[in-house]
């Protein structure tokens, strides 16, 4: 092979490694789903990242993503979806003030009663479900060992004194203990879903239209998923009835992929 042969093809070589080749570093769909909203391409961006939601992501990185998702939703007019991905962000992460301005913007142009009441219950619900997991453990390993040295204090020595400062660590224990209840609680329902349509969705007694009717659920109504066939999910409602509803209804709650 001439010289200038050689030179060639090692042209070319370093062409196709350079250019042609694989990347150095892959785009992930989360990349390439800002890069189709972006672009105006919505329907492109809540496929990739929806297939960012099927991932290990931890908690605050999976609320951005429902974030991004739900203005991906919201720029193509699809309202509730939009707020089903807005409120999975701020389950997530609390703290996250865009996704609560756009869930309550969204909510209050789809006619809809805001998602925080304002009063004084919803207000300490926020606050405590506000708390990062290892903020709630912190708190509660702090109150626990302020309850153990009064404790220890009150048998040593008793008192008046020390009885009343152990029944206040005693409530404080209670107070802080909420915080991890409540995301205990969360827990145990590890397949949320919601209704994302309009009008009413129809409950069935068998995946199929033909079926008898148990029951109506309403939009965003939260139900938890039971089952699932080709086109049908089996639910289950706060109320603990049962039965099966149409798959397109439903906005899975991706919550817990970890």
């Amino acid at each position: 092979m001439s010289a200038g042969r050689l030179v060639a093809c090692l042209a070319r070589l370093v062409v196709v490694v350079v250019v042609g080749g694989a990347p150095l570093a892959a785009q992930s769909s989360f990349e390439r789903g800002v890069e189709g909203y972006r672009r105006g391409d919505y329907l492109e961006a809540r496929a990739q990242w929806q297939k960012t939601l099927g991932e290990e992501l931890a908690p605050l990185e999976r609320a951005r993503v429902y974030y991004d998702l739900g203005n991906a939703y919201w720029r193509a007019n699809e309202a509730l979806p939009a707020i089903a991905c807005y409120s999975a962000a701020v389950r997530l992460d609390p703290r996250h003030a865009e996704a609560w301005q756009n869930l309550e913007l969204a909510r209050a142009k789809a006619g809809l009663p805001p998602a925080d009441a304002g009063d004084l219950g919803a207000t300490l619900r926020r606050l405590s479900a506000s708390l990062r997991p290892e903020e709630r453990r912190a708190l509660l390993f702090a109150a626990l060992v302020l309850w153990s040295a009064l404790l220890v204090l009150e048998v040593r020595f008793g008192g008046g004194g020390a009885r009343a400062a152990l029944v206040g660590a005693t409530l404080v224990l209670a107070l802080a203990a909420v915080p991890w209840a409540q995301a205990l609680l969360a827990h145990e329902r590890a397949a949320p879903m919601l209704v994302i349509s309009k009008s009413p969705v129809t409950l069935r007694n068998e995946p199929l239209e033909a079926r008898a009717a148990v029951g109506e659920l309403a939009a965003l109504e939260e139900v938890e998923r039971i089952d699932e066939l080709p086109g049908w999910v089996r639910v289950e409602r706060g109320d603990g009835q049962r039965g099966w509803v149409r798959a397109d209804a439903l906005f899975a709650l991706e919550l817990d992929r970890r």
